[in-house]
């Protein structure tokens, strides 16, 4: 694989926060999407972020089987709380995925410079249900490659979050049942935890990802941490629910399609 010209990072960048403003795809030449390489990718990330000047109120990050943990902001504009009635111009494609999610009391304290998994656990106020959706700026839609989606926020749409449990610390994350309800039907269902396994471990790799480019997780911050159910795809008007054991669950709709109010086309 060939590296992207440098010079066609703040051009992506720009063209993908033109994206996120106007509800336009990007279409970008495939040699170009598929030849950004991983650090680039981060960089086009933190250019939109930059630009679309929204602050910043959670992350999603997943561990690689290779052990490499990738990870994306999420911004204040696409996260909301159960139950949301979300427009076309945040579901886009319409992928949704039900996740864990935790919330943190206040920022880590680490006296080295390096974070331990205590100094994780003892800052977390709770856990919690969330529905993510998933959504890509790219015309490749979900067919994006790896790196191309970090570029473009790991592809979130939004966040909707459920009640916090405060009680988390004794939940066995990686046996929980987990079932994702589409107008009441069972849309996906599985027994036995995230593959990701230890959630801890994962928020503990990405708190010291981000204090090495000089990122806090700040008090209200919340991370979600991969699915539970696998991927599903929702249409307008359709009624979502996340249900996870020992957790409230997390609810959502897809709003029909306006003309007249939105932007966004669905593709």
């Amino acid at each position: 694989m060939s590296n992207l010209p440098a010079e066609l990072v703040p051009c992506l960048a720009r063209r993908l926060v033109a994206a996120h403003q106007n509800g336009h795809t990007v279409s970008a030449d495939p040699f170009d999407v598929n030849n950004i390489t991983r650090a680039q990718a981060f960089d086009i990330q933190k250019l939109v972020v930059a630009e679309l000047a929204v602050p910043v109120s959670g992350w999603k990050v997943a561990a690689l089987p290779d052990g490499e943990v990738i990870f994306a902001p999420i911004l204040e504009s696409r996260l909301f709380k159960s139950p949301a009635s979300l427009p076309p111009s945040v579901y886009g494609l319409g992928g949704v995925e039900c996740e864990v999610a935790f919330r943190f009391a206040r920022e880590p304290v680490s006296c080295n410079g390096k974070f331990s998994r205590e100094d994780i656990v003892e800052v977390i106020e709770g856990a919690l249900v969330a529905i993510e959706v998933v959504n890509s700026r790219w015309t490749s839609a979900f067919s994006t490659p790896r790196n191309a989606m970090i570029a473009d926020l790991l592809s979130n749409g939004g966040l909707v979050v459920g009640p916090v449990n405060a009680n988390w610390r004794d939940i066995p994350f990686d046996m929980l049942s987990a079932k994702l309800n589409v107008n009441g039907n069972t849309a996906c269902q599985t027994e036995g935890g995230n593959p990701q396994k230890d959630l801890i471990g994962l928020l503990t790799s990405l708190a010291n990802e981000l204090i090495n480019q000089g990122i806090v997780l700040a008090a209200g911050t919340i991370v979600t941490t991969g699915s539970y159910t696998g991927f599903a795809t929702a249409k307008p008007g359709d009624h979502l629910r996340a249900d996870i054991q020992f957790f409230e669950q997390a609810s959502a709709i897809f709003e029909q399609f306006n003309t007249k109010r939105d932007t966004y086309a669905l593709r």
